[in-house]
């Protein structure tokens, strides 16, 4: 009962299956707020007590925002696999499926469908030909290009194909979205960058494993597009255009008018009491364009009037458009048909009349109800407004634009679509008020819709249906400031949802018009929200590997912020940008730079707001952040842990700043040798942080390779190995080839396959191939003297030695060498890398040099890391060995014991290290920098 009123109200945002209402009432799982939202509207109408179903709707969702938090995941909801596609009602198989996630569905199926029989027969047998070539439909605008496609689909795709996707092709920013949406279907893991989402989607797709059917519909022709077609025997790629050119990409097959048969059955089957003869004669008036017939078989059924006058207003109409010397067209036809439908809305529903004027603004993407309804505050004109806040005369609102046949509505999700060509004849069809009333009204209902909040991804799903209106509402440019803030939120939901295209290109756009010079009176305003997308534009082309171009951005940006008289050093605008410049500084290898910077950005942060203490906070850890990275292990320690102590008595112990502070102290506990206390703090609170954050969120990836460092160090060599690998794979499929944490990762897997295979007596043949092609790319992508990629030449010289391969002597010789010009004689890169080098001096026969190095780098570790540090103490094994070469037996063996008793005491006496020390063999000191 409460599943077939979800699906009869017209007002509502999604449909619910019987099971899914089911498992609401047995408590099975927190469901999904759009489903919640309906089923409690229904019950709030059936209540006896007749409350405000609004007042219902905000309890309950109070009530789920405070269950979404719960990070307990037996609480979530778990979403199954999908069906491949969902058979409209009333077609045979179309028994309402489980519940399922459906990120993106095939148009309603046309009832009116006509004719075409021997396009379709055509389409199916190029497509079963098995050429892997695609197929094109092109034609004219409004000759039924779509339309031909989707009766194709549920024809004999739906019924004989695994898989069947619809791809919005108009520009290739919605395609690539309709195919991560894909992605999700396939349960394919969702990669930080949209870009590396699609093409794991197309490889997935171009491998076979299930049959497939796409369609890129309303496609234009781009390389950029192009690189979005799959091949495969197994799969089918169907394309709509107006673009004939498309030709010389696959097979085409031309979409024309309706011949005249097809015309008059058409509109005696969609029209009222049409006779033949007159049905006729509509359709030669109308050249047979399937869009035209279609609106006036719509207006004379809405306003059954009779042919006679319907033909005499249109002639008036077309009188008019030829006045204005513009050649008689197909486009002309549908002008005239929407004015006289625009003409009927305004005196039967002009709430319907002035939706319609506000479409005319948007983009040709579908807009759902629930978009609309979000936008209800919105101060726009009268009619629209009292639709908007009220769900039955909005259910009458889109009744009344169906009935006219200007626009389709999806029963299932409760989306308006208005045809692409009807919207063109819209701009032309309205007079100056209406088309002044329709773009101010789409600028205030779009900017009333915008959540405030593009980090948080509850919002995501109704800021990824706002993104296709930003540009063609021509928000950039209005002059409502709600509207430009809503384009910043745009931006930066684009980039916190991988969409880095979407991103720079909108702020770009968005740079280039807001100037002080704005010609709408709101410089100031403006050029804030300018600064605002210059920072998400610089951390755009960060998360694009665009690393200079980011630097420079940023401090130009932060330079013009401190001398600025408006802002100022403490301005938060400064700060943030100050903050950015020291990240910058950290990927260079500037660590000190980067210190004197967020050292700097903390005393301004204090002075400015001494009760910000989050902000504060923040900062304190970028402190700790550099310290880290330049080897002071101790007062980073000391700072996280006032931070983390700090963020709990704010935050709780699960909130996700108090995991981040947990997880910076055992990264600092690592550096400091203490590996069981890193490994027990950071193994703690990982499955609280992977139901927090994901699995596959950059701070549990890092956090995760914390655990892979820490067990290795313990000696549980082939546990570390294993989830070195995953971890890695994770982080590739995740951030891509070249970020910078998953270079991290995998020169951790191969670390850990070393230690492994060395352990094992096998040469470490697998960890010399990740070890050689992480050098390479972090030598391309960071430069060959960043400290990042000296370390990882340090690790990669490990394992050439463990193979026999004498390159390694000259290699540490270099990277020490660079070391210590970049970083300085005691840090612990340095030491690390001296002492690896005095065993390749040893394996060369350069005893006496081997063991001086090794006494003047022991002498520094044990002042700067302390005389029980594991790698101080691995140190002093090597001196005792060298010692013992050259004959000194009594001093060496007296070293050789005090360090066996050290290394019992610290990592145990089984440790693999302890193990080695007594039996004679040497140990090597590997790298493995903390994030920046």
């Amino acid at each position: 009962m409460i599943s077939n009123d979800v699906r009869i109200r017209g007002d509502l945002a999604d449909t619910v299956s019987h099971e899914t209402v089911s498992a609401m009432l047995r408590g099975d799982g927190l469901p999904k707020w759009v489903k919640l939202d309906c089923v409690v509207r229904v019950l709030a109408a059936r209540s006896v007590d007749r409350r405000d179903p609004q007042e219902v709707v905000r309890g309950f969702l109070q009530l789920w925002l405070r269950a979404s938090d719960d990070s307990d995941p037996a609480r979530r909801v778990v979403e199954a696999p999908v069906s491949v596609v969902e058979a409209p009602a009333g077609e045979p198989g179309g028994e309402e499926p489980p519940e399922t996630v459906r990120p993106r569905v095939l148009p309603e199926r046309n009832s009116d469908f006509t004719g075409r029989d021997l396009i379709l027969d055509e389409v199916r047998r190029r497509l079963r030909e098995g050429r892997s070539l695609p197929v094109i439909l092109y034609g004219l605008g409004g000759a039924g290009k779509t339309q031909v496609a989707v009766e194709y689909l549920y024809r004999w795709a739906v019924p004989e194909t695994g898989l069947v996707w619809w791809v919005p092709a108009h520009d290739p920013i919605p395609a690539r979205k309709a195919l991560a949406d894909l992605g999700k279907r396939l349960n394919l893991p969702a990669n930080r960058d949209l870009e590396q989402t699609v093409r794991s989607v197309i490889s997935e797709l171009e491998r076979g494993r299930v049959s497939w059917h796409l369609v890129f519909d309303n496609a234009e022709l781009s390389d950029a597009l192009l690189a979005l077609l799959p091949s495969s025997a197994r799969g089918q790629v169907l394309i709509t255009s107006r673009d004939p050119n498309w030709a010389n990409v696959g097979t085409a097959v031309e979409v024309r008018p309706f011949d005249r048969a097809e015309s008059i059955q058409f509109l005696r089957r969609r029209g009222r009491e049409i006779d033949g003869a007159d049905a006729d004669r509509l359709a030669d008036r109308l050249g047979d364009l399937p869009l035209a017939l279609e609106q006036v078989a719509a207006v004379q059924a809405a306003t059954q009037m009779p042919v006679a006058e319907l033909m005499q207003l249109f002639d008036e109409h077309m009188q008019e458009l030829l006045g204005t010397g513009r050649p008689q067209h197909y486009t002309d036809t549908v002008v005239a048909f929407v004015r006289i439908a625009v003409d009927g809305l305004r005196t039967e529903a002009p709430s319907a009349a002035q939706l319609l004027e506000l479409f005319a603004y948007l983009g040709t993407e579908p807009v759902s109800v629930t978009l609309l309804r979000s936008g209800q505050d919105a101060p726009v004109t009268a009619p629209l407004a009292r639709a908007l806040s009220d769900p039955i005369q909005m259910a009458r609102t889109i009744r009344a634009l169906r009935r006219y046949g200007l626009a389709t509505v999806e029963q299932q999700t409760r989306r308006i679509t208005v045809h692409r060509l009807v919207q063109v004849a819209l701009r032309e069809a309205l007079d100056a008020t209406a088309r002044e009333r329709g773009r101010v009204n789409a600028e205030l209902l779009l900017a009333a819709a915008n959540p405030g909040a593009p980090e948080d991804m509850r919002a995501w799903d109704l800021y990824a249906e706002i993104s296709p209106h930003v540009i063609p509402a021509g928000l950039i440019g209005s002059a409502h400031l709600p509207a430009r803030r809503l384009v910043v939120d745009q931006i930066r939901y684009q980039n916190r949802a991988g969409d880095y295209a979407g991103s720079l290109r909108l702020a770009d756009l968005a740079i280039a018009a807001w100037t002080p010079a704005d010609a709408n009176g709101v410089a100031g305003p403006v050029e804030e929200l300018a600064m605002r997308a210059t920072f998400e534009r610089a951390e755009t082309l960060r998360a694009l590997g665009r690393y200079d171009e980011s630097r420079e951005l940023s401090i130009d940006s932060w330079n013009r912020l401190r001398e600025s008289t408006e802002y100022g050093a403490r301005h938060h605008f400064t700060l943030r940008a100050a903050r950015t410049v020291a990240a910058h500084h950290r990927i260079n290898g500037a660590y000190r730079k980067a210190l004197e910077v967020d050292e700097e950005t903390l005393a301004h942060c204090r002075a400015a707001d001494p009760e910000d203490e989050e902000r504060i906070l923040h900062q304190m850890h970028n402190v700790a952040v550099n310290r880290r990275l330049l080897g002071d292990h101790r007062s980073a320690f000391a700072i996280d842990e006032e931070v983390l102590r700090r963020r709990r008595e704010m935050f709780g112990d699960r909130d996700a700043r108090t995991l981040l502070s947990i997880g910076n102290l055992a990264r600092d506990h690592l550096g400091l040798g203490h590996y069981q206390q890193a490994y027990d703090l950071q193994q703690e609170v990982l499955p609280v942080f992977r139901a927090r954050m994901g699995t596959r969120h950059q701070q549990v990836l890092m956090s995760v390779r914390t655990v892979v460092v820490a067990l290795r160090k313990l000696g549980r060599h082939a546990e570390a190995l294993r989830l070195a690998r995953e971890n890695y794979e994770v982080s590739l499929t995740q951030l891509g080839t070249d970020h910078e944490h998953t270079l991290a990762a995998m020169m951790s897997l191969a670390n850990a396959g070393c230690t492994l295979a060395v352990a094992e007596h096998r040469p470490p043949d697998d960890a010399l191939e990740l070890a050689e092609l992480a050098v390479t790319r972090y030598r391309r992508v960071f430069g060959r003297f960043n400290p990042v990629t000296l370390a990882a030449e340090v690790n990669h010289a490990i394992i050439l030695r463990a193979m026999g391969d004498q390159r390694a002597l000259e290699m540490d010789r270099m990277t020490l060498t660079e070391l210590q010009e970049r970083l300085g004689d005691e840090h612990p890169y340095t030491l690390c890398a001296a002492v690896d080098f005095a065993t390749d001096l040893s394996l060369d026969q350069q005893f006496d040099d081997s063991r001086d190095l090794l006494r003047r780098t022991l002498e520094v570790s044990q002042r700067v890391r302390g005389n029980d540090h594991p790698d101080t103490l691995a140190c002093a094994v090597n001196l005792a060995l060298e010692l013992k070469q050259s004959g000194a037996l009594g001093s060496a063996q007296v070293l050789l014991d005090t360090t066996l008793g050290s290394l019992r005491r610290v990592l145990g006496p089984h440790h693999p290290s302890t193990v080695n020390a007594a039996l004679g063999v040497r140990a090597e000191c590997d790298i493995e920098p903390p994030p920046t």
